[in-house]
């Protein structure tokens, strides 16, 4: 994790590597008791590969924000990425990479069912919803940039961060604060940020991670039944955070280099 990318081939290589090793280990915790492990672990490794590529290309495209200043290279990168996410997500829980799809604004989880008959579900997810109400706290939602990104964007006069003085912009799960009056371009630090929040959405597929006991628990228990129903939990941002804090050190962080090599 302490790698920096050097060029395209070490960035592609590494998210290529990410998903294609998260949906293999993901796709043996999820098999079912008949099934080969080492045909399983092929099978989540080279659909969790193809994820991980994609989500290679969704960062190349945001990174384009920031450099041209054009705002459509936005959602086309968001529906990439959330489409390389559900393809490990799927990897990752020994489903075919086609059978489930979801991409998120804010706290909102939008699910897609495509394995026998289609069906749309509605989640909300709780760690991104406390983010949101924090950014409330800190800033003014910026409305327009926000429905032009995909997420939550709010404006503050001044960011609180542990990790550098004087910072220009924060992401908060996948809501991002951008310091009003910033001697840089708003679309640069919103170009950068958008990096960190795609890599807290792709710590979901470490999620699947958890899904047989998970299931155990709605078996027994109604009211987690209930609960998985209205809410998909992001311990993904329980992940993000607790990995982004080992690095210590802003300048060395992996995730920093990674946001400042697609969007310099």
């Amino acid at each position: 994790m302490s790698a920096q990318h050097k060029n395209d081939f070490e960035a592609g290589l590494f998210n290529i590597g990410f998903g294609g090793v998260v949906g293999g280990i993901g796709a043996i915790i999820n098999k079912k008791p008949n099934e080969k492990t080492g045909k399983v672990f092929l099978k989540g490794f080279y659909q969790g590969a193809l994820g991980g590529y994609m989500l290679f290309e969704s960062k190349r495209l945001v990174g384009k924000l920031g450099k041209t200043r054009n705002y459509n290279y936005v959602w086309p990168s968001k529906l990439i990425n959330s489409a390389g996410i559900s393809i490990i997500e799927n990897a990752s829980a020994n489903r075919n990479f086609w059978e489930r799809w979801h991409i998120n604004f804010g706290f909102n989880r939008f699910e897609f069912y495509t394995k026998n008959k289609f069906k749309m579900t509605y989640r909300i997810m709780p760690f991104a919803l406390s983010n949101t109400i924090y950014g409330f706290t800190q800033g003014k939602l910026d409305i327009n940039t926000s429905l032009k990104v995909g997420s939550f964007v709010f404006v503050a006069n001044k960011i609180k961060s542990n990790s550098v003085a004087n910072s220009s912009g924060q992401a908060i799960g996948n809501s991002i604060l951008v310091l009003k009056n910033s001697i840089f371009s708003k679309k640069t630090i919103i170009s950068h940020e958008l990096i960190h929040t795609y890599q807290y959405e792709s710590f979901s597929s470490l999620n699947s991670f958890l899904n047989k006991p998970t299931n155990k628990l709605k078996l027994d228990y109604k009211w987690i039944k209930i609960y998985h129903k209205i809410f998909y939990t992001d311990f993904n941002f329980l992940t993000m955070r607790g990995l982004y804090d080992l690095s210590n050190n802003y300048n060395t962080s992996f995730f920093e280099n990674e946001a400042r090599y697609y969007t310099e």
